[in-house]
C-alpha cells in the first residue's frame, strides 16, 4: 500500500512543485506564532468533540523550500530535518513510521500564489477551489487554521488507515482508465456528465436551504438534498462512487474542522465569509470539500454528538439520513 499512501498522502491542499531554495536559518517567528496560535486553539476545538483528535498529539513540519522545522508541544525549538517531500503543499504523511502534518513555511505562500497566477492550472487541488482565500485574504490565522485541517488528516489514518486504503484500492480496481491521479476519476466520469453537474449544484443549493431555514423546515430541505444525490450518484460509476466518498467525507470533514478553527480565530462574519460563501461548480474535487463541510455545519445543527458516530463505515449521508427520521436536536 505503499504507493496508494503516497498519492493521497496530498489529501490536503496541493499548491505547486519544485524547490525554491532559502538562505533563512532557523524557523522564522511569524511561523513560531502560527504554531503556537493553532496549539492555543485546543481547549476550544474540544469541543467539536471528535473523540482523542487533538493538535498537540501530532507533529508538524514547517517546509521552507530546502528543509524542514519539525514542532511539537510542549518542545521550546524547533528541529532541523531534511524536507521529506520537495514540493508546497499542505499534506499529512508518514515519516519514521508516525503520521505527521506537513505544511509551507507561512512565507512560501506568496511563491504559491504566483505560481497559481502564472499558469492556468498548478495543480487539481489549488485550482479547483480547496483554498477558501485569495492572496490578499490569506492570514496567518488562515495558516493556523491549516495545521487544524491536516492534524485531522492525520487523526482519520491512525483510525481508519486500513479502510482508507481499500477504498482507494475499490476505486482503482474498477476503473478501466490507467492513471496515477485518483482525482482524473472524477473528472472523467462525473464532471464530464451535465445531469450529474446539475444535480450536483442542485444537491448543494438544497443544503444551503436547509442551512438558512429555520429549525423546524431544515429536515425537510435535507430529505430533498438526499434524495438528489441518491438519484445523481446512480448515474456514476463505482469507482467514481468510491472518489467521491472520499473526498466529501474525509476531504469535506477536514475542512470543516479547518473553517472551525478559523472560526475560533476570526468570528462568524469572516468565517461565513471564507467558508460559507457562493458555491461555484469547477470540475475536480474542491467542490466535495465544501459539500462534505456544508453536511458537517448541517450535522452540528441536526445531530447533537454526531462527531463520535462519524466513520469511513458511516458516512454523512447516512448521519444526515438518521436526521430526516427524527426531530431536530432537543426535540425543536
Amino acid at each position: 500500500m505503499k504507493l496508494f499512501k503516497i498519492m493521497y498522502a496530498a489529501v490536503g491542499i496541493i499548491f505547486a512543485a519544485g524547490s525554491i531554495v532559502t538562505g533563512e536559518y532557523g524557523l522564522s517567528e511569524v511561523n513560531r506564532e502560527i504554531y503556537r496560535t493553532a496549539v492555543s486553539l485546543d481547549k476550544d476545538m474540544q469541543k467539536l468533540d471528535f473523540p482523542g483528535f487533538s493538535l498537540a498529539d501530532y507533529k508538524v513540519r514547517f517546509y521552507n523550500g530546502n528543509c524542514d522545522y519539525v514542532v511539537e508541544a510542549g518542545q521550546e525549538k524547533a528541529k532541523k530535518e531534511d524536507a521529506v517531500m520537495d514540493t508546497f503543499v499542505g499534506t499529512s504523511m508518514e515519516v519514521d513510521g508516525e503520521y505527521q502534518v506537513l505544511l509551507p513555511a507561512y512565507e512560501k505562500f506568496s511563491d504559491m500564489f504566483d505560481m497559481l497566477n502564472a499558469v492556468d492550472t498548478v495543480s487539481h487541488g489549488a485550482g479547483d477551489g480547496t483554498i477558501s482565500f485569495t492572496e490578499d485574504t490569506y492570514s496567518e490565522n488562515a495558516h493556523a487554521a491549516v495545521i487544524w485541517h491536516e492534524a485531522f488528516h492525520v487523526w482519520q489514518m491512525e483510525k481508519w488507515e486500513k479502510e482508507i486504503d481499500e477504498l482507494i484500492e475499490q476505486a482503482y480496481a474498477q476503473n478501466d482508465a490507467e492513471t496515477e491521479d485518483i482525482e482524473e476519476i472524477i473528472v472523467k466520469e462525473a464532471d464530464t456528465k451535465p445531469e450529474a453537474v446539475s444535480a450536483f449544484e442542485e444537491e448543494i443549493r438544497l443544503l444551503k436551504e436547509a442551512y438558512h431555514a429555520p429549525d423546524n423546515e431544515k429536515k425537510e430541505w435535507v430529505k430533498k438534498a438526499l434524495e438528489v444525490s441518491e438519484n445523481r450518484k446512480k448515474q456514476l460509476s463505482d469507482s467514481a462512487s468510491a472518489m467521491e466518498f472520499y473526498f466529501e467525507n474525509l476531504e469535506g470533514s477536514a475542512m470543516y474542522v479547518e473553517g472551525q478553527a478559523y472560526r475560533f480565530l476570526e468570528g462568524d462574519a469572516a468565517w461565513e465569509e471564507h467558508y460559507m460563501g457562493e458555491f461555484q461548480y469547477e470540475n475536480g474535487r474542491g467542490k466535495y470539500y465544501h459539500l462534505g463541510m456544508l453536511k458537517c455545519v448541517l450535522l452540528d445543527e441536526m445531530m447533537e454528538g454526531w462527531q463520535k458516530k462519524f466513520n469511513m463505515n458511516c458516512g454523512l449521508d447516512e448521519l444526515l439520513q438518521a436526521c430526516t427520521r427524527y426531530a431536530v436536536k432537543e426535540g425543536k
